[in-house]
């Protein structure tokens, strides 16, 4: 039994499948030409190259904006604080409600 599924010839020749966007942009030469060079060296196309390489960029920008990455000694101190919280005071409602006007909470 074959599993492989065949693609279609649509329009101009090219397969049918998800919608594509084009995304033009203009890189220096000396980049241009490492570009090329890594892409060889892979054995894949320049434009499947960069494909590659700007999803997984983006995939960590995303990932690394999901969540916050603390220090072993910030993580000992938020769980220190999360234990015993300090007493409120004046200063820190006064605190609180000027930041509560400025931050935004992203979900």
């Amino acid at each position: 039994m074959n599993t492989k599924s065949k693609t279609v010839p649509g329009r101009r020749g090219r397969p049918e499948g998800a919608p594509t966007k084009r995304i033009n942009t203009r890189f220096p030469a000396g980049l241009a030409e490492k570009i090329e060079y890594a892409a060889a060296l892979r054995g894949v196309a320049v434009a499947a190259f960069i494909h590659d390489a700007a999803a997984d960029r983006a995939d960590r920008v995303i990932e690394a904006d999901a969540r916050w990455q603390l220090t072993r000694n910030e993580a000992a101190n938020l769980a220190a604080l999360i234990a015993k919280p300090p007493k409120s005071h004046q200063t820190m409602l006064d605190a609180a409600k000027l930041a509560a006007r400025h931050v935004v909470i992203r979900s």
